[in-house]
């Protein structure tokens, strides 16, 4: 049995999203269904559960919020696929689920009380499919806690955490002085005018 109630926890979803929208409501009940699955009755006192998100849209946050699972805790996981999906691993009994949106579902309406009826009206088998998954690209670096592993790149003098430096020929480097794509073009460092003034 949850903690929390349906409507406590979609408002908890919507204070942290800032609006109510579908995404809110079906982050909230896929995040639910995972905590029932793994017989979590409080996610803010579990912590074995990691989410792994798979779009940067409202559902996001739900999960976030709901699951109690955070970027800065580790305990979240980004990838920007554009599918309204996520998976759930919990660390202690070794398995994970994947929840994604049935084909087919139709668009839930604008309209928060249609919107909330067109929900309540759709069961769980419904509106998902659950799937069990393994995660391939998962490593004890990326389990929560402190970092297993910090290296300093030989090139800029950046820290490296948990595993994520590129090991070439006895050095390590980070990311961008590998060579690797990056989010970023480094240019030139600011003066402390400059940062002050904005510039």
């Amino acid at each position: 049995m949850l903690k929390r109630t349906f409507d406590e926890d979609l408002q908890r979803a919507i204070a942290f999203h800032g609006h109510m929208c579908a995404g809110q409501v079906i982050g909230c009940r896929m995040a639910r269904l995972a905590m029932e699955f793994f017989h979590i009755e409080d996610p803010d006192t579990y912590r074995d559960l990691i989410a792994f998100v798979e779009c940067d849209r409202c559902l996001a946050d739900a999960v976030i919020s709901v699951a109690n699972c955070h970027l800065g805790r580790r305990r979240l996981k980004w990838y920007d696929y554009g599918i309204m999906a996520a998976s759930f691993y919990d660390i202690a009994s070794g398995r994970a689920i994947r929840i994604t949106q049935r084909p087919g579902v139709p668009k839930a309406p604008h309209d928060k009380q249609e919107m909330l009826a067109f929900f309540a009206g759709l069961s769980d088998d419904d509106l998902f499919c659950v799937n069990e998954v393994k995660l391939t690209d998962f490593m004890e670096y990326d389990l929560p806690g402190r970092p297993r592993k910090t290296q300093v790149c030989e090139v800029c003098g950046e820290r490296v955490h948990d595993g994520r430096g590129v090991e070439r020929d006895g050095h390590v480097y980070c990311r961008r002085c590998a060579g690797e794509p990056v989010y970023y073009k480094l240019g030139r460092e600011l003066t402390a005018g400059e940062r002050a003034a904005g510039a």
